[in-house]
């Protein structure tokens, strides 16, 4: 993967955090910058997947399936009462 030079403007007390951070696990601050924002990219990812889930799962269709599946496997068992 190619690198590219940014210039990012940051706090100056997040600076230093990031700078003693560097220093005790001896890695480059680059490295720490990079990491922290593909963790950041990630999770927005995950946030924006699990939203287009909770939207499905909000459409009338999807409920009645859920609820019709939900039925024909409790039908299906013989089981007089669920244990939840």
């Amino acid at each position: 993967m190619a690198n590219s030079k940014i210039s990012v403007t940051v706090p100056e007390e997040v600076l230093n955090e990031i700078k003693k951070i560097a220093a005790s696990t001896e890695t480059k601050v680059s490295h720490l910058v990079t990491e922290a924002l593909s963790e950041k990219i990630k999770k927005v990812k995950e946030e924006a997947f699990v939203s287009q889930i909770n939207k499905a799962f909000e459409d009338p269709e999807v409920i009645k399936e859920q609820h019709k599946m939900a039925e024909d496997i409790a039908n299906s068992m013989n089981i007089m009462e669920l244990p939840w």
